[in-house]
């Protein structure tokens, strides 16, 4: 619908009385700011003032808002009609909402669809209703260029045979697809005009519940956790602090990828790491002067650059335990291997020399208390809760004995008495271990008769006399790896308590699937009411040396006993349909635990093209005519995507002559530059680009096994518009042998 909509008039006066607000407003506010203060109160008023000046001046007058929600309530028969944007706009003389906030109760209904039996909650209860219209506006410098109305969808019925029939069936709206078919730079954006049913149902849910997300390439899952992440701030503000919140993402490039979104939608201070270089700064007090932890490029060298091995072997038993739940048991085995074996329970007894009164505490009371109405807390919070209770007791009989004897103490004697008691306790208590983390934690993993003794049986001799040695090699250069964090902070856990650091209001673990089940068990650990949004996708796992093969290790162990809500997304609104068709077939021919296969929305485009080439030459001088053509076309983002780094400096030296502004990307950036780049395909999961060429898609690269295939499906579900897969001199991949290709001149 464009702007010959028969209500085009109507609306676009309205928006500009809505413009001739935001302008009084912007006035009053650039006066009321302008004269500096030394009070206090008044700076954090100011603050909040020029927040507000900034987004009107910036955002506000240029779309003050994207839709309008027509709400019949059935209680009143009144019908309100809202207009939605990114932040709410009232006036400051009469308070009347000229704008609603997209996050406030009403605006959800814009997301959740057209219904007669429709509803929106509040703090005083449910409203029920109709929604009448739901409109989406396109708005550019105060002037309306499209009109849509959230009725005209398009719903496509397919034929069997049809060469879309893995679709089943879907519909996409034309301002989704308007949306959809613009060009990307170098940053993600928000989606707040665009949003969902099935992502608002996600972004809305409870705040303390634990929210995983499997979500397909292109379903939106890094961009719903963030509008999650402003939901939650904007409707709890007065119990939870952006300040307090969390963003886990794969590395610092991603970090910088997603970095202007959090702003867009008014949350400026939450704090973004890798769960690396978070949970190093936490690890470090706890390992001996000089001790440092490995380069975690290092592993990715190992598992991606270099060939199979018997290094790579070892390194993988190693690290897949290091962060398995098998490797939480056998850390949750040690404290009661502590408590059975190494502390010496006994009577504790005691005479009071006045009267000759033997005292006893028997140690099977003293043993059945410290492991079970004290076991909710760490280990050395647990022997003080267990003195003061004992001292409690002790005191309740002494004195108990003293009432019968009628005998009272005088201020010296109870000092005396109080003095007895703490020599007694520590008497008692000095026998029992003083435990330190790193120390247990070495001897846990070197020590091969207790490993095996703690480890569950599942886990096989070899695999535990592997972890053991190479282990042990690795400790003695004075080094940890990032795999040993997450057991190392869980030790801590259970011995000392994670106390020290505050504990996020909420977090959101983004490419949840590289993590390892215990990376993820810490970050709950560190989360108020374990209030977590966790999202990722298995078919995308490509680090599976450590992390996560199935959300089953989530869902049945992490979490198990928790009311976890799962959601499963399937839509992808990344790319074309002929795009995802060819890659949802690599998965096909691998087996996963849990595939769940993209469905693309109604957006076509170019086919993909599989292209031979005869020599290397006639590649590269192909790339640089395709990246040019890209140009014209308007397409910002071109991907070429090498399997390896190495591979990539090849390919970047060949082509830096004649693209002179291409970018090498690798790991350790932690910019993303847009434009034309060449990164290793490990680099690219949750980046997307406009075009895609993917280098070397041979057999000898991409053979048949699930790490090659999901690394290769992860490398083609990057492209919004135009994928483009080469060989030189090769055979293609069997992951796409029945795919058409052709030759190149």
């Amino acid at each position: 619908m464009t702007v010959r909509h028969k209500d085009y008039g109507e609306e676009q006066k309205r928006l500009e009385e809505t413009l001739s607000v935001i302008d009084r407003e912007i006035a009053l506010l650039r006066e009321e700011i302008k004269e500096p203060t030394d009070d206090y109160v008044k700076q954090v008023v100011n603050y909040k003032k020029a927040k507000e000046l900034r987004y009107l001046e910036h955002q506000g007058r240029e779309k003050p808002y994207f839709g309008r929600v027509d709400f019949l309530k059935h209680e009143t028969g009144e019908t309100d009609s809202v207009y939605i944007g990114k932040r709410g706009i009232v006036r400051s003389d009469t308070f009347d909402s000229i704008v609603v906030d997209w996050r406030a109760p009403i605006a959800s209904l814009y997301y959740s669809g057209e219904s007669r039996d429709a509803y929106y909650r509040t703090k005083h209860g449910i409203v029920r209703g109709e929604v009448k219209l739901k409109r989406n506006f396109a708005i550019d410098q105060g002037k309306i260029t499209g009109i849509y109305d959230g009725a005209l969808k398009e719903t496509i019925n397919r034929e069997l045979g049809s060469p879309d029939e893995f679709l089943e069936e879907g519909y996409i709206d034309e301002f989704l697809a308007a949306s959809l078919n613009q060009t990307n730079d170098s940053r993600l954006k928000d989606i707040v005009a665009t949003i969902q049913a099935e992502q608002n149902e996600i972004i809305r849910a409870d705040k303390d519940k634990i929210v995983i997300v499997q979500g397909v390439a292109g379903s939106g899952k890094t961009t719903i956790a963030l509008h999650r992440l402003s939901y939650l701030i904007y409707n709890y503000q007065d119990t939870l602090a952006s300040k307090r919140f969390m963003v886990f993402a794969p590395n610092r490039l991603f970090l910088h990828y997603i970095s202007e979104v959090l702003p867009e939608l008014g949350v400026d201070d939450v704090q973004q790491a890798t769960f690396l270089d978070w949970a190093a700064k936490l690890v470090k007090p706890i390992l001996p002067k000089g001790w440092r932890i490995l380069d975690p490029s290092k592993a990715l060298m190992l598992f991606f650059e270099e060939a199979p091995g018997e290094e790579r072997e070892k390194a993988w038993k190693r690290m897949r335990f290091k962060g398995s739940l098998a490797c939480k048991e056998t850390l949750d085995a040690y404290l009661q291997y502590l408590i059975r074996e190494r502390i010496p329970f006994r009577d504790l007894r005691f005479i009071y020399n006045k009267t000759k009164q033997v005292f006893t505490l028997p140690a099977q009371e003293i043993r059945d208390l410290f492991a079970g109405a004290l076991s909710h807390l760490p280990y050395r919070a647990r022997v003080e809760a267990l003195r003061k209770q004992l001292k409690q007791e002790m005191n309740k009989r002494v004195f108990a004995h003293l009432r019968e004897q009628r005998i009272d103490l005088d201020k010296q004697g109870l000092a005396r008495f109080e003095r007895m008691i703490e020599q007694i306790l520590d008497r008692y208590l000095e026998a029992w271990p003083s435990v330190d983390v790193f120390a247990a934690y070495r001897e846990i993993l070197t020590t091969p008769e207790l490993l095996r003794r703690l480890a569950p049986p599942a886990v096989d001799d070899e695999t535990l006399r592997v972890v053991g040695e190479t282990s042990a090699a690795l400790f003695a250069g004075e080094r940890v790896e990032a795999e040993d964090i997450a057991p190392l902070l869980y030790l801590k856990h259970l011995l000392e308590g994670l106390g020290g650091t505050e504990p996020f209001d909420h977090a959101v673990v983004d490419e949840a699937q590289d993590l390892s089940p215990l990376e993820i068990a810490i970050v709950a650990l560190m989360s108020k009411r374990q209030s977590v949004t966790i999202v990722g996708d298995i078919a995308q796992g490509i680090h599976a040396y450590r992390g996560l093969s199935s959300w089953d290790e989530l869902l049945q162990g992490v979490f198990a006993g928790e009311a976890a809500a799962f959601y499963t997304l399937e839509q992808s609104y990344r790319s074309t349909i002929e795009i995802m068709k060819l890659a949802n077939t690599v998965l096909h021919q691998i087996e996963l635990p849990q595939e769940v296969k993209a469905k693309p929305v109604l957006r076509h485009g170019a086919e993909p093209e599989i292209v031979h080439y005869a020599a290397r030459d006639a590649l590269w001088a192909d790339i640089v005519r395709r990246v040019e053509a890209f140009r014209k076309e308007g397409l910002q983002t071109v991907a070429i995507v090498s399997k390896t780094m190495e591979e990539g400096k090849k390919a970047y030296k060949a082509l830096k002559p004649s693209i002179p502004d291409i970018a090498l990307v690798n790991s350790k950036d932690t910019e993303f530059p847009g434009g034309v780049t060449i990164m290793p395909a490990y680099v690219t999961k949750g980046l997307q680009f406009d075009a895609v060429i993917l280098l070397d898609a041979d057999d000898e690269h991409y053979g048949l096994t699930e790490w090659d295939a999901k690394l290769l499906y992860v490398a083609m579900t990057r492209p919004v518009h135009r994928l483009l897969i080469t060989c030189v001199n090769s055979r293609l991949t069997p992951l796409l042998q029945q795919e058409k290709t052709r030759v190149s001149p």
